[in-house]
């Protein structure tokens, strides 16, 4: 049964630190499942302060509107925003760039947050990969939540799955396809396409980012097996400790090898209790990887007692990564 917080309170005062595509998608979200989310979980919401770091920031403890902030270039203030602390709001939603390096400046959004008894939702993964248990022991001091389902795969279930329908079972190993470019690339070479004219199309599409290295040399997909490590299978690594193989033109041809073969090869990362690495694999026909083609996200989990378990999500956009701040958001338990 979904526990909403919020029910039969005042609304939830919600803080966005970051206003991009994640930030608007998760506005525009809110807006149109605004009557669902009051009529049927008894959910009542106020964005109360959008932060961001170059279009100004809008705080309002009676509630900013979204339909103005979506429209404008610029939010309608300008200069040094108020601390995270000061802002009035009971959940804070961090949507800011990604820092695979050491997690900030989002990791300080986070501390600040909980420390002034915020509940967070983030889509940022740095701050989880780099400190999640630091993250968690502060959440848990303070009677707060933390939540990032957003971080790894967009809405795959992976971390509310593990919370709320495998209670009792040992995660023992997880490989993922996790990196929505890397996927699209790999699959468009097995069908012939050079690895650049394959970049170029999903930059076209707005997939890929203007500069790909984070993808195309694991470090997005390493920062996200660190995090299915350390919170899914209780591990310590760090970042730094992730075997890469990067996605270069020699594994382009790979696939277009393989895949004579009858085989498939996909960008994998693969996870055990105390190692992780991701780089190419060839996969069978009857392996749960194998179909997972195109822009579409995956993860094959093992387990002691729950038996093996394998996720799919097709072909997802901004949007899903917004669904899965949405989803948080309704099962943070204060």
């Amino acid at each position: 049964m979904l526990r909403v917080v919020g029910a039969n309170d005042r609304p939830r005062r919600i803080a966005l630190i970051g206003f991009g595509s994640v930030g608007k998608a998760f506005a525009r979200l809110l807006l149109s499942k605004d009557r669902v989310l009051r009529d049927r979980y008894a959910f009542d919401w106020r964005v109360t302060a959008i932060v961001t770091a170059q279009h100004g920031f809008g705080v309002d403890d009676a509630g900013l509107d979204l339909e103005t902030c979506l429209s404008q270039p610029s939010l309608p203030e300008g200069g040094l925003p108020p601390p995270i602390q000061a802002l009035p709001a009971d959940v804070l939603i961090e949507v800011t760039p990604l820092n695979a390096r050491d997690g900030q400046p989002a990791l300080d959004h986070l501390r600040e947050a909980l420390a002034a008894g915020m509940d967070v939702v983030t889509a940022n993964k740095g701050p989880i990969a780099h400190a999640y248990r630091e993250l968690e022991r502060l959440a848990r001091s303070q009677r707060r939540c933390l939540r990032f389902e957003a971080t790894v795969a967009d809405n795959l279930p992976l971390f509310n799955l593990a919370r709320s329908a495998l209670p009792a079972a040992e995660i023992r190993s997880v490989r993922g396809i996790f990196s929505s470019t890397t996927n699209y690339l790999v699959t468009r070479a097995a069908a012939g396409w050079p690895l650049g004219d394959g970049l170029k199309e999903a930059q076209r599409l707005g997939i890929a980012e203007r500069d790909p290295s984070n993808d195309l040399e694991g470090w997005d997909a390493a920062v996200k097996a660190v995090i299915v490590n350390n919170v899914l299978l209780g591990g310590e690594i760090r970042v730094q400790d992730v075997v890469r193989e990067p996605l270069t033109e020699a594994v382009a041809a790979r696939a277009r090898t393989v895949t004579r073969k009858g085989r498939r090869l996909r960008m994998v990362a693969s996870i055990e209790p105390d190692a992780a690495r991701w780089g190419p694999v060839e996969l069978r026909p009857d392996d749960p990887l194998y179909a997972v083609d195109g822009f579409s996200l995956a993860a094959d989990i093992t387990t002691d007692v729950a038996a093996r378990l394998s996720l799919r999500l097709h072909e997802p956009h901004v949007e899903q990564t917004a669904y899965a701040l949405l989803t948080d958001l309704l099962t943070l338990e204060g």
